[in-house]
C-alpha cells in the first residue's frame, strides 16, 4: 500500500508540501486534493509515471491529459502558439475551474497531448495546490482519480481503497462535499468554443460572446 499523507489544504505545513513534491521530483504518482475533485497525478516529464497513470484509470492514451500550472507565465511556455483570447479568459476565470484547450510544445508526451496536439490548462483555485507547483517547481498533471466510466467520488475512504495500493504518495486532504467538473473551453478554434459546460459554462459562453 502507498504512503498515506494528511494535510489541510487550508493551512498546509510547508513540511508535508515538500515530501509531496519530492515525491513528484522523484517520478512517483499522487493522488491529491484539488479544488474541484480528486486527482490522480505526477510530473508531466516522467513517462513512466504517466504510462502508469493511464493504467491506473484504464484510459485510452489517445485522450491526454490535464495539467494544473500555478501562473499564466506557465502557460504559455507550454504552448506552441498563444491564442489571443488566452489572457482575457484567464484574466476572467483563472483561478478556478476553467479548462483551456490550447497548441501544444511539440517535447510534451503524447500521453499528455494526446491524438490532436492540445493542451489542457488549468490554474486551480487552490492556494496549497499553486504553492506545491512553485515547490517541484513545475505544472502537475491531473486527472481525475477514478477508473474511466466510472463516478468519481469525494469520499476518502473510498479512494482509498480504490488507488491507495497503486500510487506512491496518498495526500488526504479530508472529503471533497461536492465533485465539481471544470468547465472544457477549446482555443484553438475562432471563436472559442465551450466543449464541456461544466459549473461555469454559461459565464464563459458570455464572456466568449464580448471578446
Amino acid at each position: 500500500m502507498g504512503q498515506v499523507l494528511r494535510i489541510d489544504p487550508l493551512n498546509p505545513d510547508r513540511s508535508a508540501l515538500e515530501r509531496v513534491a519530492e515525491v513528484v521530483r522523484r517520478g512517483g504518482v499522487i493522488v491529491y486534493p484539488t479544488d474541484t475533485i480528486y486527482g490522480l497525478g505526477c510530473a508531466p516529464d516522467q513517462e513512466d509515471a504517466l504510462r502508469r497513470i493511464v493504467t491506473i484509470k484504464r484510459r485510452d492514451q489517445e485522450k491526454g491529459l490535464l495539467l494544473l500550472v500555478p501562473r499564466l507565465e506557465v502557460a504559455h511556455s507550454l504552448c506552441s502558439a498563444i491564442p489571443a483570447a488566452l489572457d482575457r479568459l484567464a484574466e476572467e476565470f483563472w483561478p478556478g475551474p476553467v479548462t483551456f484547450l490550447l497548441p501544444a510544445r511539440g517535447e510534451l508526451s503524447r500521453l499528455i497531448t494526446g491524438d490532436r496536439g492540445l493542451i489542457g490548462l488549468r490554474q486551480p483555485d487552490s492556494g496549497y495546490l499553486r504553492l506545491l507547483m512553485e515547490m517541484i517547481p513545475g505544472p502537475l498533471v491531473s486527472t481525475s482519480a477514478n477508473i474511466t466510466g466510472e463516478r468519481p467520488t469525494g469520499l476518502v475512504a473510498e479512494l482509498k481503497n480504490q488507488l491507495a495500493d497503486q500510487v506512491d504518495l496518498f495526500v488526504d486532504g479530508g472529503d471533497v462535499g461536492e465533485v465539481v467538473a471544470s468547465t472544457v473551453v477549446d482555443l484553438t478554434v475562432t471563436p472559442p468554443r465551450v466543449v464541456r459546460a461544466g459549473v461555469l459554462g454559461n459565464k464563459v459562453e458570455d464572456a466568449i460572446a464580448r471578446l
